[in-house]
């Protein structure tokens, strides 16, 4: 298992911002694989030395903000899926752009 990378980081807090709950969870997490399709990375999510409770919250999440990233015309959307209070991935999207996954130049940007 891998640690998570700044952006996953990033949006993981945002998440805990609607979902205070899920804030301690956090620390646990590890990224147990990065799966690249033609346009979208699946980051599938683990629990590590987790003691805590699973609160009974389930959602997509996804606060609206486009990232741009360099290479891709169009940026990147995710979302985050929780299931049973247990935070399981993040999938990022193209808007129908080839792009290799990487998350070198990046740059969130809020919804107007």
């Amino acid at each position: 298992m891998e640690a998570l990378n700044e952006l996953e980081v990033t949006l993981l807090n945002n998440l805990t911002t609607k979902y205070p709950l899920l804030k301690p969870h956090l620390e646990h997490l590890k990224v147990t694989e990065r799966k690249l399709n033609k346009d979208s990375v699946i980051v599938t999510l683990a629990y590590s030395d987790f003691n805590g409770d699973f609160e009974d919250i389930n959602a997509l999440f996804s606060n609206g903000e486009n990232i741009e990233v360099k290479g891709l015309k169009e940026g990147l959307s995710y979302v985050i899926d929780v299931s049973d209070g247990e935070i399981t991935s993040i999938e990022f999207n193209t808007y129908n752009e080839k792009w290799n996954g990487k998350f070198d130049d990046y740059k969130v940007v809020k919804p107007e």
